[in-house]
């Protein structure tokens, strides 16, 4: 963490780009959130095309520039390329795409979504068949998408790029086959499913661990874990530092300098989301929330037969 933007330590990426350690997630909020979210020191802002408000996220950052609240190279500007556009040629599409509702010229980093191309189609994120299944397409190959995505880069589209959702052995794949080892795995991380193992992994490559859900999506329905808020165990750590649940939980990620990117729409969550680098936890505490790992995730990617994919992540350990 060689330095710091609005009081955030920044991570340095292995292409020697710099990441603040904490984003705002945009999965559902609005361009109020975005501003709010600014305002209260946020530089990085994760965003995705499927999210479908990529243009409400753009209109609140081009406010902040054109008003001088912010530089554009401040910023820290993530999108991903969702499987209906990984297709050849697609994803500079997808691009382009993010690019114009965002109003920007560039991206910092560009996201495969996912390991598992569907059936390309422009009108739909999930190509559901009459089985009720998503049409697969397992003849587009993992290395011919990133290959794409280096040429991306190459043209001044995005500062970075990297993956989500992979596992160890796609990466590996990646790596052993092409000249850029990606700069990031975006996974699923909190208390309840720690992805210690594929961290590690990953530290040993230089590639840095994006978590998303970082509470365990308190508020999603039909949710698969516990609420990590609720247990006591990190509710008396918070109280010890005057910090709320999701202070600690947040500042368990990035003391073992995992990115984390939390979402809320409400002003003194997104606030305290933030404040979280005026204490530190001790040892004991973070192996104690480490303990609470049951490698337990909300976001199986299992969802209209997509677990069928060859390409499923989560067939290995990590």
């Amino acid at each position: 963490m060689p330095s710091i933007i609005e009081n955030v330590p920044l991570v340095e990426l292995n292409d020697g780009n710099n990441i603040p350690i904490i984003g705002f997630g945009t999965m559902g909020v609005d361009e109020t959130a975005v501003s709010i979210a600014l305002d209260a020191g946020y530089r990085h802002f994760d965003c995705a095309d499927v999210h479908q408000n990529e243009e409400a996220v753009g209109k609140a950052l081009r406010h902040a520039i054109d008003e001088g609240k912010v530089k554009r190279e401040d910023l820290f500007i993530t999108s991903k390329v969702w499987p209906t556009w990984v297709g050849n040629g697609r994803p500079m599409k997808s691009v382009l795409r993010s690019l114009q509702s965002l109003e920007l010229d560039y991206l910092d980093l560009l996201l495969i979504h996912s390991p598992t191309p569907f059936k390309q189609e422009d009108h739909t994120y999930w190509p559901v068949g009459e089985d009720d299944r998503c049409q697969l397409d397992e003849s587009i190959e993992l290395i011919d998408i990133w290959k794409e995505f280096e040429q991306i880069k190459k043209a001044g589209l995005t500062r970075s790029i990297g993956v989500s959702n992979f596992n160890s052995r796609q990466l590996d794949d990646l790596i052993k086959n092409s000249s850029t080892v990606p700069v990031v795995n975006q996974v699923e991380s909190h208390p309840f499913n720690s992805n210690s193992k594929l961290l590690k992994w990953m530290n040993d490559r230089n590639i840095e661990m994006i978590a998303y859900s970082p509470l365990a999506s308190p508020g999603m329905k039909d949710r698969k874990t516990p609420s990590p808020l609720d247990v006591p165990l990190i509710e008396y750590i918070g109280m010890s530092y005057n910090k709320t649940p999701a202070d600690i939980c947040l500042k368990w990620q990035t003391q073992r300098n995992v990115i984390a990117i939390p979402k809320s729409s409400t002003e003194h969550r997104i606030n305290s989301n933030i404040n979280i680098f005026d204490f530190w936890l001790s040892e004991k505490e973070m192996a104690s929330i480490e303990d609470l790992n049951k490698d337990m995730r909300n976001f199986t990617w299992d969802v209209f037969g997509i677990d069928k994919h060859k390409n499923w992540p989560f067939k290995i350990p990590f």
